[in-house]
């Protein structure tokens, strides 16, 4: 058993690779279809999300990260604040909601294979188990070998799979929009731009914010990247830029070319460049675009990996899980909790596979991840603000402007949209068929919460009691 410790076989990150690194734990092209259901209105729901959540979330954990750069992120952070059994449930749920969203990112995967290969596999069950499952388990094996290897996928599949289709989606889409304004397919007028007042609209906003998580597992690197206290609130917002550009307009492409009624949440880039290419008579290019799509969700899905595992292995250094998943390899992975997370996440491909409809599947599992990380969020927030008053004497390379004020409205606010949106998420969508009554909807997602928040309280009360027999013997 080793400890994770600096050593001669550490590994260091540059600027650009953990930007890259920040980059690929958030934008996939996965999310597109569902953002660009939202036609024009997508501009005011990312702004909204932008200003009152993910700017939030990414100051916030530039001066966490600059003040304690060490090994642990968001287990750390809420430790130093509140205490380890709070740590451990915060990290808890960013493990769990990585957990449940894996089979979200290789569906799409096994979507995007399936075109390359036949279309016509997109509806064949065995076909997209197997490779789920296979991209899964091979993923998980080559993290093995360390956080250089893994860091470089990550940024080079980022560079080619994300940022060069996003590109080209986002100029092709570009110039389509003059046709798509004259069609009415997408307008930019006030009331067009404007949201529903409707709950069932803004659930959306939601899902949105899931898209947008993240920003915190590059801190789970920090003891690997040179000169952190400068070079990470850098990559932060350099990273900020980078992700807002491709989700707007990536979102705005694809509604300007594909009907909302003819959308696909699982396969909508490729159904955008199949589209987009056959109106140039260059159909022919489609193929390799989507190569590079599934070479970018490669890199989200080896992000996410890693990075959480790596946060939930500072607990267990604590004593809250049992001994066995403190087991790392030469190359300072966390190679039990891996394990564990394959198998968690082989279970949940079963039950989303072989569901009534994948769709329906699809958006629960994303609004339940979201959920569960939006607490994660909550507790974060409130852990900023304890710290400038429990720990103000703590070195900051980086601190939110404005002073204790500044803290208040930044942290505030994203407090208060994260406990938003958590509400908002019961709420059943109503450009989705989900195939559930309201109250059904509301239920499902309230039980799969209690479900994922069972092991935390379960460990901590075991822990307490462990700790109790130590000391009284």
């Amino acid at each position: 058993m080793k400890k994770l410790i600096p050593n001669s076989r550490t590994q260091f990150l540059g600027m650009f690779t953990l930007s890259m690194l920040s980059v690929s734990a958030i934008v996939s092209l996965r999310n597109l279809p569902t953002t660009a259901l939202l036609g024009s209105q997508v501009i005011v729901f990312f702004l909204a999300a932008a200003l009152c959540f993910f700017i939030p979330v990414a100051l916030a954990c530039a001066e966490l990260a600059s003040g304690w750069p060490k090994e642990g992120g968001v287990y750390l952070w809420v430790e130093e604040a509140f205490g380890p059994d709070m740590g451990f449930l915060a990290v808890w749920l960013q493990w769990m909601e990585s957990v449940v969203w894996l089979p979200t990112i290789l569906s799409f995967i096994a979507a995007t294979t399936a075109y390359l290969l036949n279309p016509t596999l997109e509806k064949h069950t065995l076909f997209l188990v197997s490779t789920m499952l296979l991209v899964l388990w091979g993923t998980t094996l080559l993290n093995f070998r360390g956080i250089k290897t893994s860091s470089f996928l990550s940024s080079t599949g980022v560079i080619l799979g994300t940022l060069v289709p996003g590109v080209i989606l986002i100029l092709l889409g570009l110039s389509q929009l003059p046709l798509a304004k004259l069609q009415g397919t997408l307008q930019f007028s006030r009331e067009a731009l404007l949201p529903s007042a409707e709950l069932g609209s803004l659930v959306t906003f939601t899902a949105i914010l899931l898209g947008l998580c993240g920003m915190e597992i590059p801190a789970y690197h920090v003891k690997n990247v040179q000169n952190p206290k400068r070079n990470y609130p850098f990559a932060i917002f350099f990273a900020t830029f980078i992700i807002l550009f491709v989700y707007i307009l990536g979102s705005l492409s694809i509604s300007a070319v594909i009907p909302k009624e003819q959308m696909s949440l699982i396969a909508g880039p490729m159904q955008a460049f199949h589209l987009f290419f056959s109106s140039f008579g260059l159909s022919w290019t489609a193929p390799f675009l989507a190569a590079l799509t599934l070479l970018g969700s490669f890199a989200i899905l080896n992000t996410w990996i890693i990075g959480p595992s790596k946060g939930l292995l500072s607990s267990t250094k604590e004593g809250y899980m049992p001994k066995t998943f403190m087991r790392t390899n030469r190359a300072e992975v966390p190679t039990a909790l891996l394990y564990l997370q394959a198998i968690c996440g082989t279970v949940l491909i079963s039950l989303f596979v072989f569901s009534p409809s994948i769709h329906a599947a699809y958006w629960i599992i994303n609004i339940l991840a979201a959920q569960l990380y939006l607490i994660m969020y909550f507790i974060v927030f409130l852990a900023v603000i304890r710290l400038r008053y429990s720990q103000p004497h703590v070195e900051r390379s980086y601190t939110i402007p404005g002073g204790k004020v500044g803290v208040w409205l930044i942290c505030g606010l994203g407090a208060i949209s994260c406990l938003a949106a958590f509400l908002i998420g019961f709420v059943r969508p109503t450009d989705i068929e989900t195939h559930h009554s309201a109250p059904e909807y509301a239920a499902l997602l309230l039980f799969g919460i209690t479900v994922c928040c069972l092991p935390p309280a379960f460990f901590i009360r075991r822990h307490r009691k462990n700790k109790r027999t130590r000391l009284f013997g």
